[in-house]
């Protein structure tokens, strides 16, 4: 079912989201979580990154990656620990 937004300022407002967001009731209530529609440059927004971020992080040569394997043996010795 789709809701449309007729009053323009609140359509806008919810155009501009760049990533997850929480939609209010004017007491605070939540209604609805918000996951923009993809746009040029951002291929995941539920991600609240752009593909630019993904690529930088993808290629940090700084960065640690961790195989399935080694997730689980940890994931193992912190329930062995708890």
């Amino acid at each position: 079912m789709s809701i449309i937004i007729a009053d323009r300022d609140t359509a806008g407002l919810l155009q501009a989201a760049t990533g997850p967001e929480a939609v209010r009731s004017a007491d605070g209530g939540r209604l609805a979580r918000l996951i923009p529609a993809p746009r040029p440059g951002m291929m995941f927004p539920e991600l609240g990154i752009s593909d630019e971020e993904l690529e930088r992080r993808e290629n940090d040569p700084n960065a640690r990656w961790f195989t399935a394997e080694e997730v689980k043996s940890r994931l193992n010795q912190l329930r062995k620990g708890s």
